[in-house]
This record gives structure tokens, C-alpha cells and sequence, in this order.
């Protein structure tokens, strides 16, 4: 428990100074960070980090990062279809490369590479800070929450521990803390805003749930070691991926 605190003393604070600066050091972290959890996941896909498949993710990551520093528009499509089309030709063209094959690199491309892109976008902006404040703030409601009143199971067969009164518990918390922010940034769009927070919620629960499912069908605790007493990047930034695209275009479509 004692290493568990230290480490997330430490990475929060490293985090939030990143953030803070923002610019081209905070989008050369969370590239740093992409590339770490293409390497867990593909070590548990592929048993290899650095099989042609985790390769094809790790130059996605690259391509995206330097897209944020190019002005053609069309460039971040570009680099979509031109993954996904590189997929498909080594699928026709290579006989040991199966359907599965190709479906986990381009599942990694999509959970990993291209979620965790909306962290790079949002640069700089105010907004960056709700994905934490949601991702994180609305785990720990939950675990609060189920631990006092915990009572039914929400989904044992993936995570045993999570209650129904806990994800309730979280989505409230989410709402509050999200009406504060945004009350704190002077937007006072409540209906937008409470819809927001419990779709925002949700989806942190399900990228936590997607994470748990993962290591459950591959019958492992963590996806690895780089965080002592966490496991790895994406058992802490699990809720992050899926909250960062919600919050992206929340705040681009209807803010």
C-alpha cells in the first residue's frame, strides 16, 4: 500500500506538471505513454512487444504525433486509412497472418492508440484537467460509495469487487464534481452539462471494465510493471482512454 501511495504521489504530481506546461513536452509524454501501453498490450496479444503488429501501432502513435505539428487537415485520415490498409494487405498478401491476427492490431490501434490521441488534442485546453477530474474522481465515488453501501454485484464475472451502489455512487460524484468545474470555468449549460457527466461516467466505468475483461480472458493481474504498486500504464489510464474522446467532443460540439 505504501509503494501504491508513493507511486501515485509521484506520477499525479509528474502528471499534472505536464499538463500544466503543456506544449510540446506534454504531447511527447502522453506519446512516451501511448507507446508504453502498445508495448504491454502486445506483449499479451502477441506475446512479443515488438511483433510486426505492435510495430504497425507504434508508427500509427508516431504518425499522430507529428501530424499535431503539420498544417494539412486531411493528414490525420490520411494516416487512419493508411493503417488500416496496411493491415489489410499484409492480411491478403501474408498466409500465416489470420483474421484474429489482424483484428487485435487493429483493436489495439483503435483502444489504445487512437483513444489516447484525444489526450494530445486537447493541448493546452482547460478541458484537459475535467478528463482527469472525471476519470479519476468518478473511480474513487465508486469505490467510496460500494464500499459503505455496496450490496449487489455489478458485473462479478469481469470485476467481482464493483457493486451496482458504487457505479451509482460514481456517476453521482461525476455530475457534481462536473457541474462545479464547469461552474468554476463560468459555463452554466446545466442539462448539457448532467447529461455529459453521466454519459462521461459511464464510459469510465467501461473503460475500466474493458481493461478488467482484457486481463481476465488472458488470465493475468496487470498489464504490467512500470507503476509499483499499480501494475502498468493502461491499469491506470483504462478510464482515461474512454474519457478523454467523450470530453473532446463535448466540449467541441456542444460547448
Amino acid at each position: 500500500m505504501r509503494q501504491r501511495v508513493i507511486t501515485g504521489i509521484i506520477g499525479g504530481a509528474f502528471i499534472a506538471f505536464v499538463t500544466y506546461i503543456g506544449g510540446f513536452i506534454y504531447d511527447f509524454v502522453y506519446f512516451g505513454i501511448t507507446c508504453i501501453a502498445i508495448y504491454e498490450i502486445s506483449k499479451i496479444f502477441f506475446d512479443n512487444g515488438f511483433d510486426y503488429g505492435s510495430i504497425l501501432n507504434y508508427l500509427l502513435s508516431l504518425s499522430l504525433f507529428l501530424t499535431k505539428y503539420a498544417e494539412n487537415k486531411f493528414l490525420f485520415s490520411f494516416i487512419l486509412f493508411t493503417f488500416i490498409s496496411i493491415n489489410f494487405l499484409i492480411f491478403v498478401f501474408n498466409k500465416n497472418v489470420d483474421v484474429k491476427k489482424m483484428s487485435e492490431i487493429t483493436f489495439i490501434g483503435c483502444y489504445v492508440v487512437f483513444f489516447m490521441y484525444h489526450m494530445m488534442m486537447m493541448n493546452g485546453s482547460q478541458f484537459v484537467w475535467l478528463v482527469y477530474i472525471i476519470a479519476f474522481g468518478s473511480d474513487t465515488f465508486a469505490y467510496f460509495t460500494g464500499k459503505l453501501l455496496g450490496k449487489r454485484k455489478l458485473y462479478p464475472e469481469v470485476s467481482p469487487n464493483k457493486t451496482i451502489e458504487g457505479a451509482i455512487g460514481g456517476i453521482i460524484g461525476c455530475v457534481v464534481i462536473s457541474i462545479l468545474y464547469f461552474n468554476y470555468l463560468r459555463i452554466n449549460k446545466l442539462f448539457y452539462i448532467i447529461i455529459f457527466s453521466v454519459c462521461a461516467s459511464v464510459f469510465s466505468m467501461v473503460g475500466d471494465l474493458s481493461a478488467s475483461k482484457i486481463k481476465r480472458e488472458f488470465g493475468i493481474k496487470d498489464f504490467g510493471k512500470f507503476l509499483p504498486g499499480h501494475g502498468g500504464i493502461l491499469d491506470r489510464f483504462d478510464s482515461v482512454l474512454f474519457v478523454a474522446p467523450i470530453v473532446y467532443y463535448f466540449v467541441n460540439y456542444f460547448i
